[in-house]
C-alpha cells in the first residue's frame, strides 16, 4: 500500500509539471491569445468591405466601403448607389417607381476599448424620384421630385479583425445637424385650369416633400461592414 501512494504521488506530481508546461494553461499564455495587444497585425492597414442595415439609402442599396486602420483610429468612406449596387429592384420599383437611391458617408472611428468606438460621420444622401403624378377629378399634374440631405452623425458600435477579413457594427449612429433641399420639376399641370387652383396640388406636393424629408433625416442603426485588409 505505501509504495502505491508513492508511485501514484509520483505519477500526480509528474502530469503537474506537465500542465504548468502546457502554454494553453498557462494564465499569460491564455491571456495573450485571448486579448492580443493589437487589433489587427500590422498598426496601419487599408480596409474594403460591404455595408449593409438600417438606413434609409444603404438598406436599398449596399455601400462599398473604403477605408484605413491606423491604430487607435479608422477614417474612410461608403458609397452607395441603387443603379450600381441594389437589391429589393422588385420591390422599390414597385413602391417608389422609377427612382434612384444613393450616398456618400465620410466617417472616422476612434477605438476607446479592444474592440468598442466612437464614430463621427457626414452624410449626404440622395433621393431621385421621376415621373410622379396627382390625378383628380379637378385636376392632373407630372413633376420629379429631386432631394438632397446633408447630415452630420455621432454614434458607437464595434469592430474584430481575425486573420484575413473584420467584422464592424454601427450599433446607432444619432443626427446631430441636417440641411435638406427638395427640387420639384413640372412637366405639366391642369389643376390651374380645370378647377382654377392649384392648391390642392402644392399641398401633395408638400406632403410629400415632408415625408421624403423625415425618411431621409432618419438614424442609422445596425449597420454591418464586412471585408478584407491588406
Amino acid at each position: 500500500m505505501f509504495c502505491f501512494l508513492l508511485l501514484s504521488a509520483a505519477v500526480s506530481a509528474q502530469e503537474a509539471e506537465q500542465f504548468d508546461d502546457d502554454p494553453y494553461l498557462d494564465p499569460q499564455a491564455a491571456s495573450a491569445m485571448l486579448q492580443p495587444s493589437n487589433r489587427a497585425e500590422s498598426e496601419r492597414t487599408y480596409m474594403f468591405g460591404i455595408s449593409y442595415g438600417l438606413n434609409p439609402i444603404v438598406i436599398l442599396a449596399p455601400a462599398v466601403s473604403l477605408g484605413m486602420y491606423w491604430d487607435p483610429l479608422v477614417f474612410g468612406v461608403e458609397i452607395s448607389d441603387s443603379e450600381q449596387l441594389g437589391i429589393w429592384e422588385k420591390e422599390r420599383r414597385e413602391n417608389f417607381g422609377t427612382s434612384e437611391f444613393s450616398g456618400e458617408t465620410m466617417f472616422v472611428k476612434w477605438f476607446f476599448g479592444d474592440n468598442f468606438y466612437l464614430v463621427a460621420a457626414r452624410e449626404h444622401r440622395i433621393v431621385k424620384l421621376w415621373s410622379r403624378t396627382f390625378n383628380r377629378i379637378s385636376g392632373k399634374a407630372k413633376f420629379d421630385m429631386f432631394f438632397e440631405t446633408t447630415l452630420a452623425s455621432l454614434g458607437a458600435g464595434l469592430l474584430r479583425f481575425n486573420e484575413i477579413g473584420f467584422l464592424a457594427i454601427d450599433i446607432i449612429r444619432l443626427n446631430m445637424m441636417k440641411n435638406h433641399s427638395v427640387e420639384v420639376v413640372e412637366y405639366w399641370e391642369t389643376w390651374s385650369e380645370i378647377s382654377g387652383s392649384r392648391e390642392a396640388l402644392d399641398e401633395n406636393i408638400q406632403k410629400r416633400s415632408d415625408k421624403w424629408a423625415d425618411i431621409l433625416n432618419s438614424p442609422t442603426g445596425f449597420v454591418v461592414t464586412f471585408g478584407i485588409y491588406f
